[in-house]
């Protein structure tokens, strides 16, 4: 299990550094718009592992308690929230954005995780178009409310390029956490 803890700390850390990388000048514009969402298939691996691994980082905010009545969820929603807040920060997107977009995705991961173990890789390739593709919509909708930011394709490709990386990232994660991470 400890190495399960590194592998989930790093693969946080990682994605913090790949979502704010740019790319260079020599590579083309379009190459931007196909760069997968990184955090959210690290919320939706880790989410994945919540009732099973929670890891040294969050270990305070899930202990299991003798008065513990079930909080796991609520304590799960305030940790992603306020993941969010810190992602905010650091992409310099509205404050608050990507705390509800993180706390909607983990909800319903929640809501529904006895149903989505028992889903093929190619229903998760589709779930996973479906959350990036909705939430980079809501995204859009608030950036061009808030900042006045043209709509451009980048939804659609964000979706299609994070839908075919999760089987990688899924295999590569069962490599370094193990057999226990559901199919």
């Amino acid at each position: 299990m400890p190495a399960a803890g590194l592998f989930m700390t790093v693969l946080v850390l990682l994605s913090l550094v790949l979502s704010v990388f740019h790319l260079p000048d020599s590579f083309a514009d379009w190459f931007s718009y196909w760069r997968p969402q990184w955090l959210l298939l690290a919320l939706v691996l880790w989410v994945q592992r919540v009732p099973h691994f929670r890891g040294a980082l969050f270990r305070s905010l899930f202990a299991k308690h003798p008065t513990d009545e079930g909080t796991t969820t609520r304590r799960v929603l305030l940790a992603v929230w306020l993941f969010g807040f810190y992602v905010d920060a650091l992409l310099g997107d509205p404050f608050g954005l990507n705390g509800a977009i993180f706390a909607s995705i983990t909800f319903y991961l929640l809501r529904f995780k006895d149903r989505l173990h028992l889903q093929s890789m190619s229903q998760q390739m589709i779930m996973i178009f479906m959350m990036v593709f909705l939430s980079e919509i809501f995204r859009g909708y608030v950036l061009n409310a808030v900042l006045n930011q043209v709509w451009d394709l980048q939804p659609l490709t964000l979706a299609v390029s994070s839908m075919l990386l999760w089987p990688f990232y899924h295999w590569i994660a069962r490599r370094f956490v193990g057999a226990s991470l559901p199919n």
